[in-house]
Parts: structure tokens; C-alpha cells; sequence
């Protein structure tokens, strides 16, 4: 798939879809790359880790490193924060490098 301004921030918005449909749950990394995978944006890890790190700079997520299943291995979690349901749901200004299609802004996008 052709890595374009557009598709980056559709990517962008997908995370932050799902992101707010789980909320106040986390998402490990490769669950959001499935999950793009699912909704038909497949992408490489090192992409997602960019498109995360940028939504997280914007404080649209937040992410923290956990201990995971295996010893001195750490798991990051990455979840919405308040501002980024807020952007999504219409009620905070839109921010210029994430996208909605909308169909996933729900009833009242």
C-alpha cells in the first residue's frame, strides 16, 4: 500500500478509532497492527511505533512500558487519552494529521 500524507493520517485515525472503542483498556502494539490489518491498513511495526509515537506527541494517546508474560521483557501499552476521545468525538478541534472516515466517527460524527 502506497504510503501517502492521506494514508497516514488514515492510519492515524484507525488507531485512535480503536483506541477509543477499547478505552479505558491498553493496546499491545501487535494487537494495533492486527487490528489495521483487519480494517485493510496493513503496515510495518517500525510504522505503527512512528504513527504511535506521533499520536502520543499530539497527546491524543499515551503509552507505557509493562512487564510482560516473559521475564525482563517489557510490553507496551498504549491507550486514548481524554483529548483523543475528545478529537474523535467531535468535541475537541480536529488535528490536521490524523483523519476520520466517516464511517467511523458513529452517529453523531
Amino acid at each position: 500500500m502506497a504510503t501517502t500524507v492521506r494514508n497516514k493520517e488514515l492510519i492515524r485515525g484507525k488507531i485512535l478509532y480503536y483506541l477509543t472503542m477499547i478505552y479505558p483498556r491498553a493496546a499491545t502494539l501487535p494487537l494495533l497492527q492486527g487490528e489495521l490489518d483487519m480494517f485493510g491498513y496493513p503496515i510495518p511495526m517500525e510504522d505503527l511505533h512512528f504513527q504511535v509515537t506521533y499520536l502520543i506527541e499530539k497527546g491524543l494517546a499515551e503509552a507505557e512500558a509493562v512487564r510482560g508474560p516473559i521475564p525482563r521483557r517489557q510490553v507496551t501499552l498504549v491507550k486514548a487519552t481524554t483529548k483523543g476521545i475528545d478529537t474523535y468525538d467531535g468535541r475537541a478541534e480536529a488535528d490536521a494529521g490524523v483523519y476520520f472516515e466517516p464511517r467511523d466517527r458513529g452517529l453523531n460524527g
